[in-house]
């Protein structure tokens, strides 16, 4: 947009989320005739909270550390929530295997590992965060006897150390860290405690997030820098004190929920922090601004602005804050809106990292269970059994990797590192689904396989590639594509994991024997279908198994004559 003779003449407004402070405006004259208005300044009135204006005044002063009044503060919004709060009161339920009995602010330096056994009941705290740090700090099964006995908090992670304090000023018990609470040297105990991992958040009080540090050695607050303020005396409502004005970020103050979404701190990075957000109710997040509360009803922050209902609206928007505890909770859930969130929610998760590669399945298995219920549906390898032909129907975008170590069947998009997503709904099977068999690797249907194969009957014709020498200018993996029965028809095909900026992945390339599968077809418009197809290679030169290496689109008659389409094959995909 461009501006053009500002007339200099300041409005003020309130702040469009609410909360103490205004807006400065002005309005502008801008090149195509039109008038304006330019945002110049958002202000914020803060209080210290032992000055008396602090009951008029919500916003409080953001600091550099996390005190023992911020911690305070922070906790009483949670109280306040469970108070007043009908639909976020959350009773005792069942709790983990083993947690982190952090005592009571007096407790001084020393918190336990203890086990709980059965079916005890009691309210606990999660804590989502960076792993990174010094590993010796995992809980095995040669040190759980020490653990057991006693943890120093010098000894433990800044993160961990502020998590417990933070615990302790909640009056709450008990504090959940899966680095502590689960044996990370013994692979069965990991199974077991990960197909549960979605419960242990949905089942907390409250999750902390450490959401702006990269690690566990940076604490709740390890970015954040005061504000720069200046101090006014000020009366309201019968009362005098003094006020902090401080300025704001003019962007995420005006871009109302696209402010909450917090999508490049650092924990949203990470995969496993995905499926711990979307299951916990209440949700204390320590972002690189400000702390912020979001519960089922509000979100609540420390610049005093508070938002009714709209954790629906985020919640639903292009970055889902959180579906997995709303979907069904007013009436069933229609199998096609529950595909849809589903198919919303891998997208998301599929931009997010892994420190190990092999945990992409087992990162969502706690979503994948929750969304199994909904739709009645057997998973299979990041797929549903009910919708298989349409579900093999995902495409990578450019920029995806390969993955060095087997971790999912090519037909999974979990076989890709890179966003995955699903662009089309209406649908009509071109393929049946003959046979299916994946073979999980350990105790978590949800979580790892070992292989998978599906048998499917569908058309398949050969491919050839147009233009050679395309590979050489495409790094993006698209190449140029037709079929030996529509020669004068080209289209645009796309690899999952090629990348032809690299030499050796040309040549595999221009000697590979593509074919392409068609699965379903949709409708482009009236008359008109557009028919979505895998690109897939003979596997280990038996002519009859394949690995899907891309996928295509293509109306009829870039793919041939319409014998093409009735002329079906039995094939196997792995």
């Amino acid at each position: 947009m461009t501006l053009s003779y500002p007339r200099f003449a300041l409005r003020l407004t309130r702040r469009p989320n609410g909360g103490d402070g205004f807006v400065v405006l002005t309005p502008c004259h801008m090149q195509d005739t039109k008038f304006g208005v330019l945002v110049v300044a958002v202000m914020v009135h803060c209080c210290e909270e032992d000055d008396p204006l602090s009951t008029v005044f919500q916003a409080r002063l953001v600091k550099d550390t996390l005190d023992t009044a911020s911690c305070h503060r922070f906790a009483g919004w949670v109280t306040e929530c469970n108070n007043q709060h009908s639909s976020c009161v959350i009773p005792p339920m069942p709790l983990p295997t083993r947690l982190i009995d952090v005592g009571t602010e007096a407790s001084g330096d020393l918190v336990k590992l203890v086990e709980m056994g059965g079916e005890i009941r009691g309210h606990y705290v999660t804590l989502s965060y960076c792993w990174g740090g010094d590993s010796s700090l995992a809980t095995t099964r040669s040190n759980v006897a020490s653990r057991k006995e006693g943890i120093r908090l010098h000894d433990l992670p800044q993160t961990f150390h502020d998590a417990i304090l933070m615990t302790r000023a909640l009056h709450i018990r008990y504090l959940w860290i899966d680095r502590l609470c689960i044996y990370q040297d013994d692979s069965q105990d990991w199974e077991k405690e990960s197909v549960n991992m979605g419960s242990i958040y949905a089942n907390a009080y409250l999750c902390l997030s450490a959401a702006s540090a990269a690690s566990s050695t940076e604490g709740l607050v390890p970015t954040r820098k005061a504000r720069p303020s200046v101090r006014l005396p000020h009366t309201s409502h019968n009362c005098q004190g003094y006020i902090e004005a401080c300025l704001l970020p003019i962007w995420p103050e005006m871009s109302k929920t696209e402010g909450l979404q917090w999508r490049d701190e650092p924990l949203f990075r990470r995969a496993w922090a995905f499926q711990e957000r979307l299951f916990s109710h209440r949700n204390l997040l320590f972002a690189s601004d400000r702390v912020y509360f979001a519960c089922d009803t509000s979100i609540i922050s420390e610049d005093g602005i508070e938002l009714i209902d709209v954790p629906k609206a985020v919640y639903r928007g292009r970055h889902p804050y959180r579906l997995i505890t709303d979907l069904g909770k007013y009436g069933p859930v229609r199998p096609d809106t529950a595909r849809a969130h589903w198919h919303h929610l891998v997208q998301q998760y599929s931009r997010c990292s892994l420190t190990y590669p092999s945990d992409k399945l087992p990162a969502i298995s706690g979503i994948a269970k929750e969304y199994s219920r909904l739709l009645g549906s057997a998973y299979v390898a990041g797929l549903w059994q009910d919708f298989l032909v349409d579900e093999l129907s995902w495409q990578s975008e450019p920029h995806c990797t390969a993955v060095n170590e087997y971790r999912a069947p090519s037909w999974s998009w979990a076989s890709v590192n890179g966003v995955v997503i699903r662009a089309y709904n209406e649908f009509e099977p071109m393929a049946s689904v003959l046979d299916l068999k994946v073979d999980i690797d350990g105790d978590n249907p949800y979580g790892r396989v070992r292989s998978g194969c599906i048998k499917l009957e569908a058309p398949i014709f050969h491919l050839v590639l147009a233009d050679a020498n395309y590979l050489y200018t495409n790094a993006n993996g698209l190449v140029r594509l037709k079929t030996v029965c529509a020669e004068d028809e080209e289209f645009l095909g796309q690899f999952d994991t090629i990348r032809f900026n690299n030499d050796d992945s040309c040549q595999m390339t221009k000697t590979m024997r593509p074919f392409s599968l068609i699965l379903p077809n949709y409708y482009m418009f009236v008359g008109a279908r557009l028919y979505f197809c895998l690109i897939v290679t003979p596997a280990d030169n038996d002519p009859e198994t394949f690995r899907r290496v891309g996928w295509h689109t293509g109306r009829q008659s870039e793919i041939g004559p319409p014998h093409i389409l009735t002329d079906r094959s039995i094939k196997t995909l792995i």
